[in-house]
């Protein structure tokens, strides 16, 4: 019978990855379009764009793109690994053009998720057994948030960055446990920790864990009276393997962080043994090693202020916690913005799934200590490693909820653990009491206590493998066609080293979305650079510092949207350092509310833009609006695209005591019609007037015939019609009128 069970349990393994297999299939079915695939996010366009390029000049990758932060280019200082080994599985599959590169890398999340709950199962199966194990990895299979980072086509890094990491576990684990390998455990591990370092320049923060180990597992062996050279071997090892794998790129910028990380965790490990030692041979009180740490740690970062040079390491740590959890991302990238930090974001949470499972991961950390207390020996050691990695990960995850990736799997490790202590508990107790319930209703009680404990992570499972179409599907995707097909083709697309012929201006979101499909370059993109012009461009009050933003960055089209007024309005402001409320006043209504703009937005050129389709300004013209309109009074396109033209100039002598104007119907391509009207201003003996469109022409967005200049007071009031060319509008002519 046993002999039976235990032949049953790779199967039973094999059941749960074909469910991870299918859940991940079916979250990322709508990535699967009938115009090719569109990926789910934003950053994952610029790892296409990467694994694209990677895949046409294997094994060489994009170290400077010159699409970006346009006209200087921005050299990419994202670790490469994830793209690479992307980009070899669609060479060796023999991919070659785009649509096929893209098909076969969209696979790759869905296995490094599929290895990731293995690893999860191997890791617990390591320390517990196979029932607990089964649990975590279905727990994991479902786990939401790392379901997000490993269903079809969501191409970015964090999905190989969680695998190492439990890879990294799962190696010092079976080092720790199994002492006649220990070392080629070690050494499997050093190597991991290195991967881990190639695809993701925050390696160091995962890393740390293991030292937060090695002080907590030396502090126990002190007290104790047991040797804790093992202890500080088998990491050194790790470390040491680790450091060398990434000395040959140590001086890197995207990896230079995570060699001097790793030289400082073998320098501070190699303190805490020389300590220990000591420690042990003087019989000074264990008390004193997790004390002197402490101090040892405080004196160097108080050094590390207030010194350059060797100590900038420390600074380096320093920053590091700052961004971690020092809430500077707060209004500008929720992704990295702490789990919780006001009322509200506790609300949001505390009354979610989410934070159901968060109360149960504290249920888990109090099983997982009594587990600890009842183990002995290396199995022991292995569970508390495994619980201080469990717990950093959640500290991790107030710091910035973008760690729920893989919090997420801890909590479902926690759960499993809770869910046989507990269910230990009552059988223990239906053996003692005769009148407790039978094996039947035992069993019952069971079934109920595991699907309480585990639907809060398959609900939320549910709702993300259901979730909304790609953020680009719709508007987005049909407007950038549309301007990849509308526009000039820029150069240099595919190998990007040297400058191309202009830059299409966005927010910084939507920046890899317009590099990857439209095929231009962009002022700012995803990696937040060029968003101090791009902020200054949107809330720009006067068309000449609009204007000299776009000189400067050489940028001919414009994009706006909805959501940059009613979504991302906060972002704007934070990173412009404006007050979001002298722009829109929130009126409440109980527990709805209106959002309104104010003048001081109307004034800006998002709003004239977005909101009144370029009135009063005289270079920038509608070419485009996407079908979707929403709102009222009027309903706005979701997405709008302007060009930024030279104008033709518009000379109107008249009386100073006019005032002057000129009016233009116009249809959109969405067939809207709309007036285009902009103001003159006095110059010497006349008045001035910059327009943006044409009167010729009837296709897309047009006007439907010639402007109404007028000029008049109190008194009467003249008015004209004129005729303004293309060649006009692009060559900045001067047309003279006179009343």
């Amino acid at each position: 019978m046993d002999r039976a069970k235990k032949r049953s349990e790779p199967l039973e393994l094999v059941a749960v990855l074909i469910l991870g297999l299918l859940l991940r299939l079916f979250a990322g079915k709508a990535s699967l379009t009938e115009n090719g695939i569109l990926l789910p996010g934003y950053d994952e366009y610029y790892h296409m764009r990467r694994i694209l390029f990677t895949a046409l000049h294997f094994p060489n990758t994009l170290w400077f793109d010159s699409y970006l932060n346009y006209p200087n280019g921005l050299e990419i200082t994202w670790p490469p690994l994830f793209d690479q080994i992307s980009a070899a599985l669609c060479v060796a599959l023999g991919q070659h053009s785009k649509p096929g590169i893209e098909m076969v890398a969209c696979f790759a999340p869905l296995i490094f998720g599929l290895i990731a709950i293995a690893a999860v199962y191997y890791i617990v199966r390591e320390l517990f057994d196979h029932k607990v194990a089964l649990l975590a990895a279905f727990m994991a299979a479902l786990a939401p948030y790392y379901l997000l980072y490993t269903m079809f086509a969501a191409m970015d890094h964090h999905c190989l960055e969680v695998l190492l990491l439990i890879i990294v576990l799962l190696f010092m684990i079976m080092a720790i446990s199994r002492k006649e390998r220990r070392y080629i455990y070690s050494i499997a591990c050093g190597v991991a920790m290195a991967l881990l370092a190639y695809t993701w320049q925050g390696a160091d923060i995962y890393l740390a864990i293991f030292l937060l180990y090695a002080a907590a597992q030396i502090t126990l062996d002190l007290l104790e009276g047991k040797s804790f050279k093992e202890t500080a071997t088998i990491l050194l090892a790790a470390y040491a393997v680790a450091f060398i794998l990434v000395l040959p790129f140590g001086n890197t910028v995207w990896l230079s962080a995570s060699f001097y990380g790793i030289a400082a965790m073998i320098v501070a490990l190699c303190i805490m043994f020389a300590l220990a030692t000591i420690m042990a041979r003087r019989r000074i009180s264990w008390k004193a090693f997790p004390l002197s740490i402490l101090m040892i740690s405080a004196l160097f970062f108080l050094v590390s202020e207030l010194t350059s040079g060797f100590f900038a390491v420390g600074g380096l740590i320093h920053s590091g916690m700052e961004y971690l959890w020092g809430g500077e991302m707060i209004g500008k990238i929720g992704e990295a913005e702490p789990l919780i930090y006001d009322a509200d974001t506790f609300s949001q949470v505390a009354f979610s799934m989410l934070g159901i499972n968060l109360l149960f991961s504290l249920g888990g950390i109090v099983a997982a200590i009594i587990f600890v207390r009842r183990s002995a020996g290396l199995k022991r050691q292995g569970q508390i490693l495994l619980l201080i990695w469990m717990a950093a990960t959640l500290i991790l995850t107030l710091g910035q909820s973008r760690f729920l990736y893989v919090s997420t799997i801890a909590i479902g490790i926690l759960v499993s653990i809770l869910f046989f202590l507990l269910l230990e508990v009552v059988n223990k107790r239906r053996r003692d009491d005769e009148q407790a319930p039978s094996a039947g209703n035992f069993r019952l009680l069971a079934g109920i206590l595991l699907l309480l404990l585990v639907l809060p992570t398959a609900w939320d499972a549910a709702s993300f493998a259901g979730n909304s179409p790609p953020a680009v599907a719709g508007d987005w995707a049909d407007s950038l066609a549309w301007l990849k097909e509308n526009s000039n083709t820029t150069s240099f697309f595919e190998s990007p080293e040297k400058v191309a012929e202009y830059s299409v201006m966005s927010w910084w979101d939507y920046g890899n979305w317009v590099l990857y499909l439209a095929e231009r370059p962009v002022v700012a993109n995803n990696f937040q650079v060029g968003v101090a012009d791009a902020a200054k461009f949107y809330l720009s009050d006067k068309e000449e510092e609009a204007t000299a933003v776009l000189d400067a960055r050489r940028s001919r089209f414009i994009l706006v949207d909805n959501k940059m007024i009613y979504g991302k309005l906060a972002a704007l402001t934070a990173w412009a350092n404006e007050d979001l409320n002298t722009y829109i006043k929130r009126v409440d209504y109980g527990p709805e509310f209106v959002a309104t703009p104010t003048e001081k937005l109307y004034n800006t050129t998002l709003g004239k833009l977005y909101l009144f389709d370029g009135a009063g300004t005289g270079h920038f013209r509608l070419v485009y609006e996407s079908k979707t309109f929403t709102g009222s009074s009027p309903a706005k396109s979701e997405v709008k695209i302007f060009e930024y033209v030279p104008g033709a100039l518009i000379k109107v002598k008249t009386g100073p005591d006019q005032k002057v104007g000129a009016l233009l119907n116009m249809t959109s391509n969405q067939r809207r019609e709309f007036v285009y009207l902009n103001e003159g201003q006095a110059k010497g003996d006349s008045f001035e007037i910059r327009v943006p469109y044409s009167t010729e022409g009837r296709m897309g967005c047009h006007a439907t015939g010639p402007y109404l200049i007028y000029s008049g007071n109190e008194a009467s009031v003249k008015m004209k019609n004129v005729d303004v060319s293309e060649e006009d509008v692009r060559s900045g002519r001067t047309i003279e009128l006179a009343f």
